[in-house]
């Protein structure tokens, strides 16, 4: 959590920190740490034990003042015009940092933080070096990362707060579902033969009503080709009876918090195979959800779902692990979780090899699924919190299989 960064900054032996970028879209870390979005971003800059500070283009000011950086000043208080008409462009961003670091007297170790491009990180650590600035490398999880990979409560709520408009877009998507017809094997909308892209229209249109965007779109896997994790599915894909419809969904709003929930769908009756699939899904779920709590190695649980689908008699990562070819593809061939916050891409990680251990704050995924090349795939997601009273479920949607 926030509040704690000067903790971690002396636990990682930093003296100050700088979280920069030229925007907070696609820069988590620093939107995270001004509170506001910036179309053109900015330099935040932290001292430990003394409050930080945000400098940020005029055009900004406004905006980033209605952030959680009380202090907010302009380019310009560092002469950051002159530096562009004297230097240009690219000596002039690590001109103006360092002008930023002497006119506090920052000395001491230098975290830089931020999600930027790399040569860039580069040049930048390179100059501010060459200026006399220490900044020091961290290994990961830098500082930044270990203060954001807990949440406060108003984070949780936040997230929540997303879950709930996403279960909304979930629910008008599979009411969309429910009014269609069958005609023999396939579906129809409306005299239309239905398609991915069908569903996925009505999505989007009750994500904009939800005030959502998802970035990175969102998954509706139809039929045999449910059988990839990570397949999107093709506007032209069509959608058959009794095939499983695998939608994953993983929107944000408008200040960058993300959710990310699965289901799967059968229009008609499943077929025994999958059928299985899914109780199997559901019940190695709880099975990792009853072992969550404080202090616990994400690799338990993954271990116990990876038994619970062994004794099922599915395939499992393990197996590929030994050697096993067929496991790629075949089984449960995934990862159990990962954290949600600002990025559905953090820690906790839930993997078979990762070190993690759960804290009061994670907010993570459990998220099994099985997956066969001759049936299709079912996987089934939801939100866990880590609170001090123990493991909440952010996710209320049915997991009802047959629409």
């Amino acid at each position: 959590m926030l509040q704690d960064l000067d903790a971690v900054m002396a636990k990682h032996r930093l003296d100050a920190m700088i979280v920069y970028g030229s925007s907070t879209y696609g820069n988590p870390e620093l939107r995270y740490v001004v509170g506001a979005n910036l179309a053109r971003g900015g330099i935040f800059l932290k001292q430990r034990m003394r409050d930080p500070i945000l400098v940020v283009s005029n055009i900004d000011h406004g905006q980033a003042s209605k952030g959680i950086v009380n202090n907010v000043v302009t380019y310009s208080k560092y002469g950051y015009d002159e530096l562009l008409a004297k230097h240009g462009r690219d000596l002039a961003a690590p001109l103006l940092m360092d002008r930023i670091l002497r006119s506090h007297k920052i000395k001491g170790k230098i975290g830089l933080h931020g999600r930027n491009d790399a040569s860039d990180l580069l040049n930048l650590t390179k100059s501010l070096r060459g200026f006399g600035h220490k900044i020091t490398g961290e290994r990961h999880p830098t500082a930044l990362e270990s203060v954001m990979e807990t949440k406060s409560q108003s984070e949780i709520h936040r997230i929540m707060e997303v879950g709930g408009r996403t279960e909304k877009v979930v629910g008008k998507t599979a009411d969309f579902l429910e009014r269609c017809q069958q005609d023999g094997g396939r579906l129809t909308f409306e005299r239309r033969k239905l398609t991915v892209g069908m569903i996925k229209a009505v999505t989007r249109r009750h994500l904009a009503e939800e005030n959502l965007i998802a970035p990175e779109d969102f998954i509706i896997a139809a039929g045999l080709r449910s059988a990839d994790p990570h397949y999107p599915g093709e506007d032209s894909d069509p959608v058959v009876v009794g095939q499983p419809i695998v939608f994953d969904i993983f929107p944000q709003d408008a200040g960058g918090y993300c959710y990310d929930m699965t289901r799967t769908f059968v229009f008609g009756e499943p077929s025994t195979e999958i059928r299985r699939m899914h109780e199997s899904v559901l019940k190695a779920q709880q099975i990792a959800f009853d072992l969550v709590h404080e202090g616990c190695r994400v690799e338990k649980l993954m271990n116990s779902v990876c038994d619970h689908f062994s004794r099922d008699g599915f395939k499992t990562i393990r197996d590929l692990n030994k050697g096993d070819r067929e496991a790629e593809k075949t089984g449960f061939v995934h990862s159990l979780g990962h954290g949600v916050g600002l990025t559905i891409g953090e820690k906790p990680y839930l993997s078979l090899h990762s070190d993690d251990i759960l804290k009061v704050g994670h907010v993570f995924t459990i998220e099994p699924g099985l997956y066969d090349a001759r049936v299709g795939g079912v996987r089934v997601e939801d939100v866990i919190a880590l609170t001090e009273s123990g493991p909440l479920n952010l996710t209320s949607f049915g997991k009802t299989l047959r629409i």
